[in-house]
């Protein structure tokens, strides 16, 4: 165990430091950050108003002066008709201006005249307006209570775990979708370099493996390990990167109270993604070993990869049968297991014992897959540039 983890220390070091990976790592998040924080400075430079014109053809909404929300306070002027409006906005008088049309209660939309587009705040600043002209005598208690009439308690059957309606059921629901998206996502990446690490590993190592007490299943797990690490670190810093551009670009907006993550359904998806992940990362090493070069290499694996993305094409059964036999099939098949286990869990509770037997068979295919492809890395070890035919493959697991 200690080489395996040397191995791949070695690996993760040397991979980790290249401007390549450093580049492509820091990158993106980089990016997303800076535009994040230019879409908070552009979005709220917009709500920079303090004085908006009123015009009613309705004749039937309350004139409001003056309305303040926590964000912003306006001053409104009434004007007989649209010209007035124009020439008050083109003298500077106004800011922008509101025109409420004659069709206004047949559904015909209200129209903002002005420079920009109104932000997020704004905008609801504009509707919680025309509230409280349709009900000039009504509190704001019963304005807060008409704008959300009603807080939702979801409870989760059986468990009797109470999630409160927004952010809080929005985590429960999307948390293990992502999770499924982002796994699938990473096995692609990962999957993608495996084959030709090992390959390269192998014209490299063969005549170290030979004379040194250094084992083909001790290499290939290192490596394997190095590499699956390696990618896990650029998902880990992608993913911060993103979640850092949210939090400036929606600065507040969100009420972070209310956002309880499902922690039961994180600890079930870790359990089985990260031996699930290593699983695809030891096949897309073995047929990048059986692919011979490191061309063929690139091309096998990918296959590999490609099953992770599978069960995402099974979403639509998923959603309107999660207990069905297709569901709990797909759940105890091991390659599958990880990423439908998951969408599972968005939509319904999984049983206990199918999340552990899901577990317990992608444990057991690890530790097998690892033996095997040691035995197939070791038959190609002195083969350089050459697929491995049926039969050498039946003689490198017979002998051994």
């Amino acid at each position: 165990m200690r080489k395996i983890w040397l191995i791949s220390r070695n690996t993760y070091r040397h991979r980790v430091r290249s401007g390549s990976f450093l580049f492509g790592t820091f990158f993106l998040p980089v990016l997303m950050i800076i535009a994040g924080v230019v879409a908070f400075i552009v979005f709220r430079d917009r709500d920079d108003l303090d004085c908006l014109g009123w015009v009613d053809q309705t004749q039937q909404l309350s004139m409001v002066t003056y309305f303040q929300t926590k964000d912003i306070s306006l001053s409104l002027i009434n004007f007989e008709d649209i010209e007035q409006a124009q020439a008050a906005f083109k003298a500077g008088q106004i800011n922008a201006y509101l025109l409420i049309p004659p069709g206004y209660f047949q559904g015909e939309p209200v129209v903002y005249y002005g420079e920009d587009p109104p932000g997020s705040d704004l905008s609801m600043t504009i509707e919680r307006l025309i509230r409280k002209s349709l009900l000039p005598d009504a509190s704001e208690s019963t304005l807060d209570q008409i704008e959300d009439p009603a807080t939702v308690i979801f409870v989760e059957f059986p468990s009797g775990a109470e999630i409160s309606s927004g952010f809080g059921l929005v985590a429960r629901v999307a948390t293990p979708a992502i999770m499924a998206a982002l796994f699938a996502m990473a096995v692609v990446f990962t999957t993608g370099q495996m084959g030709s690490a090992v390959v390269r590993e192998k014209e490299q190592s063969a005549m170290e493996i030979v004379i040194t007490s250094l084992r083909p299943s001790e290499l290939v797990a290192g490596n394997v390990l190095g590499v699956s690490l390696l990618v896990l670190t650029q998902f880990s810093i992608w993913i911060s990167g993103g979640i850092i551009a949210l939090l400036i670009f929606t600065s507040g907006e969100i009420a972070l109270g209310t956002f309880i993550l499902p922690w039961g359904t994180i600890l079930w998806g870790l359990l089985l993604i990260l031996p699930g992940f290593l699983l695809f990362a030891i096949l897309a090493a073995g047929a990048g070993i059986i692919a011979g070069d490191c061309q063929q290499a690139q091309q096998l694996p990918a296959f590999v990869g490609l099953l992770a993305f599978v069960p995402l094409w099974f979403t639509p059964l998923l959603m309107s049968q999660p207990d069905g036999n297709a569901a709990i099939a797909l759940t105890l098949f091991l390659l599958t297991a990880p990423t439908v286990a998951l969408l599972r869990m968005a939509f319904a509770v999984v049983p206990t014992w199918q999340l552990a037997v899901s577990f317990a068979s992608i444990l057991l295919s690890l530790v097998l897959a690892t033996w095997i492809v040691a035995r197939i890395f070791r038959a190609a070890m002195l083969i350089f540039g050459q697929p491995l035919r049926p039969l050498q493959l039946w003689q490198a697991l017979h002998q051994s």
